[in-house]
């Protein structure tokens, strides 16, 4: 087995890795990935970001967001979460069988003390009853990777806050989240570890996998990035998990709700979304208009829906002239957060 220990903390980019390294090499062995992040949202490949992320309090608070080639449901990572993956040749392996995966890291565990630590149902693993880790599977031309996360100390305030959607009336087809209790992993480990950072959490995990001492004698497995491998990865973290067309343009067509009490009156807007472009607006209210409000939501068919597109889509427009004493930052951000 071979394993690489990710430099970057940006989920982007180490998702990119994995990727890239599941599509672009071949080890004669499987590869085990660990990765740590910053403060970010991935959601599952089928989801709706917008039904399962409170984006105004990503915005406000840094949290990265981007989407995962996976299935499953979103999670929040950050500083105190560990990731792991382990890329396969996927005709010597069973897709959707996380248990061949994730009971090497249930063992590692059991060694450090938390003996409740189990697998249940079909990918999470759960101490105490509750989840602290959530894996997911891809697969392609024969070759396919098992991640998931290991909640050691995340802050699980965050978890709850961001991953809350605010109130809005929103319509989806997309795969949910199920809101499961979750905890972290430290309060369990023995009395040695209750100090552990995530790094040393990750290298005592990577001991056990390999059955060795030190790091040092395992260095000869280790893969490290060649230049080569960077300029790709680069290339997929612009076009894919850094690029809002991937993150949004992905969602399942949904549609959105929106209304507000202005000081020229109620407006109403029901939005249909699809591919992240807004397929379809009407709006309704007891606004006062100098103009036809269909002028307004014609410009604004076949746009992203975000608040930069819209903008330059209203660039030339004065929303004043269609809804009396509402502002043009008031409109955009009633459509959108």
């Amino acid at each position: 087995m071979y394993y690489m220990i990710m430099p970057s903390h940006d989920i982007r980019r180490n998702l990119a890795t994995e990727q890239y390294l599941l599509n672009q090499r071949t080890f004669d062995d499987p590869l085990v990935l660990f990765y740590i992040q910053k403060p970010c949202v991935i959601v599952g490949r089928n989801q709706n970001v917008r039904a399962e992320v409170d984006l105004t309090y990503a915005k406000e608070h840094e949290i990265t967001i981007t989407r995962r080639l996976s299935g499953g449901g979103a999670v929040y990572d950050d500083l105190g979460n560990l990731s792991f993956s382990f890329v396969v040749n996927a005709e010597h392996e069973s897709f959707g069988n996380f248990k061949l995966f994730t009971q090497p890291i249930i063992d590692a565990l059991h060694e450090m003390g938390a003996l409740g630590a189990e697998i249940s149902g079909r990918n999470d693993l759960l101490i105490d009853g509750k989840k602290f880790s959530g894996n997911a599977m891809y697969t392609k031309n024969k070759k396919m990777y098992s991640h998931g996360t290991l909640m050691l100390d995340v802050d699980l305030d965050e978890v709850s806050r961001v991953l809350t959607v605010s109130e809005k009336k929103l319509a989806s087809k997309g795969t949910k989240s199920v809101r499961s209790r979750v905890t972290n992993l430290k309060p369990y480990l023995a009395k040695e570890y209750q100090e552990i950072s995530t790094e040393a959490f990750r290298d005592r995990l990577l001991l056990h996998l390999f059955k060795a001492k030190r790091l040092e004698e395992i260095k000869s497995q280790e893969y490290q990035l060649t230049k080569e491998d960077e300029q790709a990865i680069d290339q997929l973290v612009s076009e894919i998990y850094g690029n809002d067309a991937w993150v949004f343009g992905e969602e399942p067509k949904f549609t959105i709700k929106r209304e507000e009490k202005f000081t020229g009156g109620l407006i109403e807007a029901n939005i249909s979304v699809e591919k992240g472009r807004i397929s379809a607006i009407t709006i309704y209210g007891d606004y006062f208009s100098q103009k036809d409000t269909k002028e307004i939501t014609d410009l604004l068919l076949g746009c992203m829906y975000d608040q930069e597109s819209i903008k330059q889509a209203l660039a030339e427009t004065s929303v004043g002239d269609y809804f009396n004493n509402v502002s043009k930052a008031e409109f955009i951000q009633l459509l959108v957060d």
